[in-house]
């Protein structure tokens, strides 16, 4: 599908890729090089020069807008993190790229309540690029119940900040890997071959195809035994080596502890089926989905679905073992969402956590979206660790089959 433009470009960001391409000997570039300039350009890029993304006045939402539970159940499982850990002194939580810090709030929250022992040593660090979601995470956390007791255990910084061995704890990531630019590439005569964007006789963008850029993409399809360049003509899809990339930087930072990544994606041999011939880039403009990239510039998200086969295998080179994946509706089941619905029927809970009906309908419908299996629910959730030791046990989060 593709949408017609509702919003219109940001015409600055517009100037600035069409620059970009005329710079080039060939003037065109790589679509990831695109898609990073239309997502990051430093104060004109989609996540850097708004901050009201994320929510219902926004383009799209993730599920701490939905309810508080989600980073309470979170909160659970990094509490059993640092209990297989030993329980040590200092552990630091590390999130990357937290939106509005809603997940920060209801996760430091429940630690401080539930977590006498572990609270004094926690530290929350925030890897943020954009300085108005900085600002914008800063305020809000600043303003909830209890904010200046969790603002003293909060810092900001970037992933290049982070020193090897740095961190005791965990990373963790709620829809972020699926936002990282990615290439495109298609099938043409039994050749894989790359998408670039360039400039039509009027100044529009316009796509072309040519050798591929990086002898990385083709690698990457052999690595996974996947024959791409056998499939049907105009086979189209996306390669994301920028995770890859973080991943090898998160590995460096973390000295002891696990790596917690929630994403919608799927295992290598279903994101890239034959079937999916399309691929999987998305476009969110005010809650509407569509495939055009080039339209409402800077004031659109892009996303791509993750592979997960090529995160596990990344990590397995990187001395992270893949404790476990899953989808989230069975991760949250095994948290105990169950019972947090269960006990929502009981209308002596309602009374004594004193909400109106509405309320609890509404909380309900919240928790029931973050298991739905054809939306939130079927987000993949993938633990890995370093240097801590197998149990044999499953985790909690690990505990229900899917």
């Amino acid at each position: 599908m593709i949408a017609s433009s509702t919003r219109g470009d940001n015409p600055q960001l517009k100037a600035i890729i069409s620059g970009a391409i005329a710079a080039t000997p060939d003037r065109r570039i790589t679509f990831e090089k695109f898609m990073e300039l239309a997502l990051y350009w430093p104060g004109e890029g989609y996540y850097t020069h708004r901050g009201g993304l994320i929510g219902v006045r926004g383009d799209f939402y993730t599920a701490p807008h939905l309810t508080s539970v989600f980073g309470e159940l979170l909160a659970r499982q990094i509490a059993e993190f640092w209990q297989r850990m030993g329980q040590p002194p200092d552990f630091e939580i590390v999130e990357v790229g937290a939106g509005q810090g809603l997940l920060a709030g209801d996760i430091l929250n429940r630690l401080r309540q539930t977590e006498p022992a572990l609270w004094p040593g926690l530290r929350y660090t925030i890897i943020e690029i954009s300085e108005q979601l900085r600002l914008n995470q800063r305020r809000r956390l600043e303003a909830v119940p209890n904010g200046a007791e969790l603002i003293d255990h909060l810092s900001w910084r970037l992933m290049d900040q982070l020193g090897p061995e740095s961190v005791t704890g965990c990373f963790i990531s709620n829809e972020l890997l699926d936002a990282f630019p990615v290439h495109q590439v298609i099938v043409e005569e039994g050749q894989l071959r790359e998408i670039y964007v360039t400039l039509d006789p009027d100044g529009e963008f316009s796509e072309d195809s040519g050798p591929l850029s990086t002898p990385a993409l083709a690698t990457y399809f052999e690595q996974l035994a996947i024959p791409v360049n056998t499939y049907v003509e105009g086979y189209r899809t996306e390669v994301n080596l920028g995770m890859l990339d973080w991943l090898a930087g998160v590995a460096r930072s973390l000295k002891r502890g696990y790596v917690l990544t929630v994403d919608y994606g799927y295992p290598a041999n279903q994101r890239y089926h034959p079937l999916r011939r399309d691929g999987s880039l998305q476009c969110y403009s005010a809650h509407q989905v569509h495939d055009n990239p080039y339209i409402n510039l800077g004031r659109q998200d892009i996303t791509s679905h993750v592979d997960f086969t090529s995160l596990i295998r990344r990590g397995t080179e990187l001395g992270l073992r893949e404790v476990g994946f899953t989808r989230q509706a069975n991760f949250l089941g095994g948290l105990g969402i169950g019972d947090i619905l269960a006990s929502l029927s009981d209308p002596v809970y309602r009374l004594n956590a004193g909400l109106t009906t509405k309320q609890q309908l509404a909380e309900r419908e919240a928790l029931q979206r973050l298991i739905n299996p054809t939306a939130l629910g079927n987000f993949g959730v993938l633990i890995q660790s370093k240097e801590v030791p197998d149990t044999g046990l499953p985790l909690t989060g690990l505990s229900l089959k899917f």
